[in-house]
């Protein structure tokens, strides 16, 4: 990786956003289009964050934590933009409800960071790797002491994992179910100021995650009050799903591009990501005094 500065900074071109415009809009389509365009000029930044090591080529254990996770960012917002621009709805806001949670361990991995926090991180990963090291070892026991190949390469993978992760494998209580830095996601949330935002957006689409019956229900069934019927019919998204998680994006590469290159996030990145969160902010108000004026079913 290049180190970053204002030779190495890819030129990112800002999304035209005039009011004067937006009031002359006719259908939702024309804000969707526009909230398309802005999220992609979000992932672009999202793009340089996730490619940015800091100081050094590379990152730490600790720092990997967390710049892994802004990597996975720019895979799900990508991934997200595929479903929304296909207008398959389902699988556009399950990508959302990723990138909010990955949102959300980068930002309270930042605000808590520590060592001993990020032990925590990668433990909690690791539990699975550890029940599944510990019944290789039963059943090889079962077995009088015979490996068996796929046995032996599943090892490897396991030691390998442990080894990246900086820890040993007995160092891991399988048996343990605290979520990691013992905090579930909403709490992580509302200790680094998104839990309103999840209540609201993004705590319900875990039914989409796991397929719980008000997915099937709201997304995949028809009901006419008696009867069930499938809907094979992909709902159309809308242009909130941006409007209401680019935003966090684009404060969340802040965040760490603060974290990880210091003053030069301010010097880079403070004025062209405001200026987004500003344009974001302008067609969001444009949005909804157009929905004002229209009733419910008719938007």
């Amino acid at each position: 990786m290049l180190p970053l500065n204002n030779e190495t900074m890819p030129e990112i071109s800002k999304v035209a956003v005039d009011p004067a415009v937006m009031a002359e809009f006719t259908s939702e389509q024309d804000f969707m289009s526009l909230a398309v365009d802005l999220a992609i000029e979000t992932g672009q930044y999202v793009c340089v964050a996730a490619c940015t090591t800091g100081k050094e080529h590379s990152w730490s254990r600790d720092q990997a934590a967390i710049g892994g996770n802004m990597v996975r960012i720019y895979k799900l917002t990508d991934s997200m933009l595929d479903q929304h621009c296909k207008l398959r709805g389902e699988t556009s806001f399950m990508l959302a409800r990723l990138v909010f949670e990955t949102i959300v361990n980068v930002q309270y991995l930042i605000a808590n960071f520590s060592s001993e926090l990020i032990d925590s991180y990668v433990e909690y990963s690791l539990r699975h790797e550890k029940k599944l090291w510990d019944d290789i070892a039963k059943n090889i026991v079962a077995r009088d002491g015979i490996l068996l190949p796929i046995e032996e390469r599943m090892q490897k993978s396991i030691e390998r994992a442990f080894s990246a992760a900086g820890l040993s494998i007995d160092a891991i209580d399988s048996k343990r179910k605290s979520p990691w830095g013992n905090r579930n996601l909403f709490e992580k949330a509302q200790a680094v100021g998104l839990d309103a935002l999840y209540l609201s957006a993004f705590g319900g689409t875990s039914h989409g995650i796991h397929g719980a019956w008000e997915d099937i229900y709201g997304n995949h069934l028809h009901w006419d009050g008696s009867r069930f019927t499938p809907n094979i019919e992909w709902s159309m998204p809308r242009p909130q799903l941006f409007l209401a998680l680019c935003p966090v994006i684009a404060e969340t590469v802040f965040i760490y591009f603060e974290f990880i290159v210091d003053d030069l996030a301010h010097d880079m990145f403070a004025e062209p990501l405001q200026n987004l969160l500003d344009r974001f902010a302008s067609v969001s108000a444009a949005h909804e005094a157009y929905l004002a004026g229209k009733s419910w079913p008719n938007i």
